[in-house]
Order: structure tokens, then C-alpha cells, then sequence
């Protein structure tokens, strides 16, 4: 009896260790500042990215391929919350890719990598709560890391 609780607690100990290897982490924060928007569909943005931890913050051009309606005009502040692996090395440009409105999970707000998608974008602020709901693929490019 010993020897099948210990061996269901090794195994329980197991699983949860390689879930938790899976789980997404946070990889920083991201944040983009969407001045006006465009007069055809896609609209500039330029983004920082703040790693967690002491990463160098990275700098971004962003632009607003699709989205389902007009984006509100004036200044709006987009910040999303960054996932990706825990065991994953932070590089330089991870960032940098196309990006699409992930639709399978109802209530949440995520857009994710088409080129690397263990990487996704979550959204986390109200303001500008428009904005998020409206975007559905979105690019980011590598502007400037500190020297």
C-alpha cells in the first residue's frame, strides 16, 4: 500500500511539473501609443516593451492590419501584458511579427503570433476597450534596443 502512494504522489508530482512548464509566463509588458488613425486601413502605433525582470526595454513600430470597426480617434494607450514560455530565452526582437485575434477562448482578449505562437499578447487595460475588441491582426517590428 506504501509503495502505490508513493508512486501516485511521484506521478502526480510529474504531471504537475510538466504543466507547469507549459503554463505561459509573463514575459514583460507592451505598451503602444496609437496617435491617429489611418486614413486606409492600417494604422501606425509606436510600442515599448518593458521586460519582466532587468531586460532592457525595446522599442517597436506597430501597425493595425485588420480590424472589425473603425478605431476610435485621438490619442489611445493600448497596453498588453506579454506571454510566452517561462524557459524561454528573452533575445532581441522577439516581438517582431504578425499578430491575430485568437477567437477560442470566449471573455479573453488575446492576440497571438503567427510566425512563433507560443507568444501572444494579452490585453489589459479598459481605456481604449474599443480598440482591443476591434483589433484582429496586427505587426510588430523592431525599432531600437540600448546600446
Amino acid at each position: 500500500m506504501r509503495y502505490i502512494v508513493v508512486t501516485c504522489v511521484s506521478v502526480v508530482a510529474l504531471m504537475s511539473a510538466a504543466y507547469a512548464e507549459k503554463a505561459p509566463a509573463s514575459l514583460g509588458v507592451l505598451t503602444c501609443t496609437l496617435v491617429k488613425p489611418g486614413q486606409d486601413t492600417a494604422h501606425k502605433m509606436t510600442c515599448g516593451f518593458k521586460p519582466a525582470g532587468s531586460g532592457a526595454e525595446e522599442k517597436y513600430s506597430g501597425t493595425i492590419r485588420e480590424s472589425t470597426h473603425e478605431l476610435p480617434h485621438g490619442k489611445i494607450v493600448l497596453i498588453w501584458t506579454v506571454l510566452g514560455p517561462a524557459e524561454g530565452k528573452m533575445r532581441a526582437g522577439l516581438l517582431a511579427q504578425q499578430y491575430v485575434k485568437d477567437t477560442s477562448a470566449p471573455g479573453q482578449t488575446m492576440l497571438v503570433g503567427e510566425a512563433n505562437s507560443a507568444i501572444a499578447l494579452q490585453f489589459e487595460t479598459n481605456n481604449g476597450a474599443a480598440a482591443y475588441e476591434a483589433i484582429t491582426r496586427m505587426e510588430l517590428q523592431l525599432t531600437g534596443t540600448p546600446a
